[in-house]
């Protein structure tokens, strides 16, 4: 008996599949009250940077930010808060990532 088999997948065709070409280079931030440091970060599609003009959502403290990326992918938020911890949520295209924001 011969058994013949083909498969075929076309991510394209995946809603999901989007969800695992994007990454995100960030870190945490430690800052002084009185300093001007900002957090970024740089979204990568399958390990490039995406380029200028791309809005990225950001949460952090309960209030939502949209900043646009630079030529390098970067996309920028101030950092206005009081001393404590904090949690900065960034989102690109149903992707998301997290890093903690300690102010001195």
């Amino acid at each position: 008996m011969n058994v013949s088999f083909a498969f075929s997948f076309n991510d394209n065709d995946n809603p999901l599949a989007d969800r695992f070409k994007y990454s995100f280079n960030s870190t945490d931030l430690v800052k002084d009250h009185q300093n001007s440091s900002q957090y970024s970060v740089q979204i990568l599609e399958n390990g490039k940077h995406i380029g200028a003009g791309e809005n990225v959502s950001f949460l952090v403290n309960g209030v939502n930010y949209t900043r646009t990326t630079d030529v390098n992918g970067i996309a920028t938020l101030n950092i206005n808060l009081e001393p404590g911890n904090y949690i900065v949520y960034c989102e690109y295209k149903s992707c998301k990532n997290y890093n903690n924001i300690m102010v001195l």
